[in-house]
């Protein structure tokens, strides 16, 4: 009973986020979750009442947790900061975060985020639809980016990463990969990601303009 009594549902939210982190959410469930925690599994059933909703509530809380900054008044500079500080999320909570690409249901905490972007572009002049549609992108872009960053897809290739490339291009003729192995396999994340974020802006510049 003692341990209960010191058990709070933030205690489980936060144990909870990061044994999604640690193992991802196929190496996670209740049981797991109450062994770190040192309760009896029907202890957390009291304060969370089932899986799904626990899940729910951890993805509430990674989402309140985005550093949203102050507008600075130059809607690229805000532009690039809010998906900058959405990339630092996932970063931070890289099984939670995959859990939350995955997740159907809205998280209201999210759109604490979506509004500040919204209200940037709308803010800069945008139409309504051209800023929807540009915030639709911004977002699929930092999102996935992230996902492949977290998961390992973007390392740079070692030395059996290079042989199995070069191996795979011997299927066919692919002169311009062949001719682009050092670079394909040499990756710079932060460089990656200005990248594209440079590409999205200059793109939506075109559409203010």
């Amino acid at each position: 009973m003692a341990k209960r009594e010191r058990l709070t549902r933030e205690k489980i939210i936060e144990a909870a986020m990061a044994m999604l982190d640690r193992e991802g959410e196929k190496g996670f469930s209740m049981r797991k979750l109450a062994a770190d925690l040192g309760v009896d599994p029907m202890a957390i059933y009291h304060h969370h009442s089932s899986r799904s909703t626990l899940i729910h509530e951890v993805l509430q809380s990674l989402m309140a947790e985005v550093d949203i900054p102050d507008p600075s008044g130059d809607w690229q500079t805000d532009i690039r900061a809010l998906c900058t500080a959405l990339r630092a999320l996932a970063k931070r909570h890289p099984g939670t975060f995959r859990i939350y690409e995955l997740y159907e249901d809205w998280v209201p905490a999210e759109h604490r985020l979506h509004e500040a972007f919204h209200a940037t572009l709308l803010n800069a002049g945008f139409p309504g639809p051209t800023a929807v549609r540009g915030v639709r992108v911004l977002l699929a872009y930092t999102e996935a980016f992230a996902v492949d960053e977290i998961t390992g897809w973007l390392d740079t290739f070692d030395e059996s990463d290079r042989a199995e490339f070069i191996d795979s291009l011997s299927s066919g003729d692919f002169p311009a990969m062949s001719g682009l192995i050092d670079e394909i396999g040499r990756v710079d994340p932060d460089a990656e990601f200005d990248f594209g974020l440079r590409v999205l802006i200059r793109g939506l510049e075109g559409e203010l303009a």
